[in-house]
């Protein structure tokens, strides 16, 4: 059995090879080198799949990537394919939860201002500076998968009121309040003080954020976003701002990334702009790492892989 990997260091190789010591190791470094290999492998670990790839690889059977949005993958030749698919879900929740619970409170204790005064020497107090208390505020969640979840736990922890939108789950944690089908998505919107983006980029949440939801939406009410720019119609987001349809926006991930110098959203002093790194964090890679284990040892014995992508779904 051959495996062919072009993300894997020297000492995660050596504890792989631990576990499954008579698997054939191919680490390599350049893409052509990666697609001489993965003519006659088993499985692969990395990045740089392409349709080319999928094409080549007469045996592959199992293909691993170390990060969770996998719509750069959805082409016909790997999604109609028998190839299982495997992804990091649920190996970034809590960091992109603490990222967003980091967004809502810079909101709602005005940092987004107290620290642009602060370069400015400012020393400003009420009534300019609006702070909020979240608590017994409502949330609502779009996206009830590993990232939407811990947000609700932590949301849950400070006393929010938990709402959801989820096209799978269909069992309510006792820290929701409310879970609902994405056909009730305006209705969340409407309740909602904070309404946070967790979902997959899909064809059916491509511009699932549109002009008609901003005004479904409370005006004081705020926008954060860490899943991916497209779910969210940018220019409406951006008129939704300027005409005060909503009252800020908190931004991990926009269209294109980076942001071109010239949008508006860099000037505006209701929006947080971070640069699509809620992802890292110093303990994510161990737990990466920790699927790839556990998929490996369930590979080499036939048994049924974790975090399986659902190709028809795209997540």
């Amino acid at each position: 059995m051959k495996i062919v990997t072009n993300n894997l260091s020297s000492e995660n190789l050596d504890r792989i090879r631990q576990i499954a010591p008579h698997i054939d190791f191919v680490v390599t470094t350049e893409a052509e080198e990666t697609l001489r290999e993965i003519e006659d492998a088993d499985a692969f670990w990395g990045y740089g799949i392409t349709p080319e790839f999928v094409r080549q690889a007469s045996k592959l059977r199992w293909v691993q990537v170390n990060y969770v949005g996998i719509e750069a993958l959805m082409f016909s030749e790997l999604v109609n394919s028998d190839i299982i698919l495997t992804n990091a879900r649920g190996t970034t929740g809590i960091n992109i939860a603490e990222h967003v619970m980091a967004l809502i409170l810079a909101f709602t204790r005005t940092l987004h201002l107290t620290i642009k005064r602060q370069m400015e020497k400012v020393w400003e107090i009420r009534p300019n500076l609006p702070v909020m208390e979240i608590a017994g505020e409502t949330i609502g969640i779009l996206g009830l998968g590993g990232i939407g979840l811990q947000v609700a736990k932590r949301a849950n922890a400070f006393d929010m009121l938990v709402l959801a939108i989820d096209p799978v789950l269909t069992e309510k944690p006792e820290y929701v309040e409310g879970l609902w089908e994405p056909d009730q998505l305006h209705r969340m919107l409407q309740q909602s003080d904070f309404v946070v983006v967790c979902c997959p980029l899909t064809p059916q949440t491509k511009g699932i954020i549109g002009e008609t939801e901003f005004r479904m939406m409370k005006e004081t009410a705020f926008l954060i976003n860490i899943a991916r720019g497209k779910i969210v119609d940018q220019l409406a987001l951006i008129t939704a701002l300027q005409t005060k349809e909503i009252s800020g926006a908190g931004l991990d991930v926009t269209e294109p990334e980076p942001l071109p110098e010239n949008n508006p959203l860099w000037e505006m002093e209701n929006v947080i702009i971070t640069p699509h790194h809620a992802g890292q964090s110093p303990k994510s890679a161990s737990r990466v790492f920790h699927v790839l284990c556990e998929n490996l040892k369930r590979f080499v014995t036939n048994q049924p892989l974790i975090s399986v992508v659902d190709k028809t779904q795209w997540f």
